[in-house]
């Protein structure tokens, strides 16, 4: 099957648009506002291949950045079986603000095509909330 949206979130986040990207670009500050991860890290310099680890729901698990502007948007694939989800993360803004946006996109196989509807509520569900913690975070954090 193709890619399907899951859900699509925007925040105004009142801090200039370096900044966002800065803390976004945390790993280990991740836990902070990322709901279910309770540690995440990644080795090297940030870049399309780049492996992050996290630790969540009690299991260990990776995701690597596909696609990168650096400063504008990130995207992170991760899969698990037969479902490959694409969290999207794109920045707009000048000056004190910037206009914050998370895409959720879903890859489901032909076996779980059935499910797909239940696999996007519960992404929805589960992340939806992400830039409402982000938000949050990033305008407290020193």
């Amino acid at each position: 099957m193709g890619a399907n949206t899951a859900f699509t979130v925007t925040e105004q986040v009142y801090v200039p648009p370096a900044r966002a990207w800065a803390l976004l670009t945390d790993w280990a500050a991740a836990p902070a506002w990322m709901p279910d991860v309770s540690e995440m890290h990644a080795e090297g310099p940030l870049a399309v291949g780049q492996t992050i680890d996290f630790h969540s729901q009690g299991h260990d698990r990776s995701c690597t950045v596909s696609q990168l502007d650096v400063g504008r948007s990130i995207t992170i694939a991760s899969s698990q079986g037969d479902v490959q989800a694409y969290y999207r993360y794109e920045l707009d803004g000048d000056g004190g603000a910037t206009r914050l946006t998370l895409t959720a996109d879903v890859v489901i196989s032909e076996e779980l095509a059935g499910m797909a509807d239940q696999i996007r509520t519960a992404m929805a569900e589960a992340d939806s909330g992400q830039l409402a913690g982000f938000k949050r975070f990033a305008e407290a954090a020193p």
